[in-house]
């Protein structure tokens, strides 16, 4: 029986054009999201923490999370910010906010307008309703504190990181 499940497997997983890592990944994702939202968040941070070493974007992001608000793991701006990085690198649209509001308040790294209102406007043309409505009231916010050359600077930043498909961001 052991066997002819093992083939089944092998040929489900080869017909499908994926590997047996590549399934497992995924199972492990949702597990660690259905930990997350329940509440669990040692258990989360354990099944994310291979996924995000791995270079899995979205748990790249839990985990950017769980260090920025001490869930499951020890609060630590400077890990969550790695973490952030490392999904927003990727195109990953979540931690962009994040990251926004990381430089504004200086969570992790030195306080910059600049690197802010990016991180803002990026997230504002790709977020979807709310969240994306959020990040351009942020971005306009900050505007009224800039000077024109941060601005233009940002600007140049936005354009930068959009042309090199979110590898040249900061």
């Amino acid at each position: 029986m052991w066997r002819v499940f093992c083939v089944l497997l092998l040929v489900l997983t080869g017909a499908a054009g994926t590997s047996l890592p590549s399934v497992v990944a995924a199972e492990s994702l949702e597990e660690a999201e259905f930990a997350y939202e329940r509440g669990e968040y040692t258990q989360a941070a354990r099944l994310f923490s291979p996924l995000a070493e791995q270079g899995v974007a979205s748990a790249q992001f839990y985990l950017g999370l769980m260090h920025e608000k001490g869930r499951g793991v020890r609060q630590d701006y400077p890990t969550a910010l790695t973490w952030f990085r490392k999904a927003a690198a990727q195109g990953y649209v979540g931690p962009q906010n994040n990251l926004g509001l990381m430089y504004e308040r200086g969570r992790g790294v030195r306080k910059d307008l600049v690197r802010a209102f990016m991180w803002y406007d990026l997230a504002g043309a790709m977020l979807p309703g709310e969240e994306g409505k959020a990040a351009v009231m942020r971005r306009d916010q900050l505007r009224a504190h800039m000077t024109a050359a941060q601005i233009e600077q940002a600007q140049e930043l936005v354009t930068r990181c959009r042309q090199s498909r979110f590898k040249q961001c900061d």
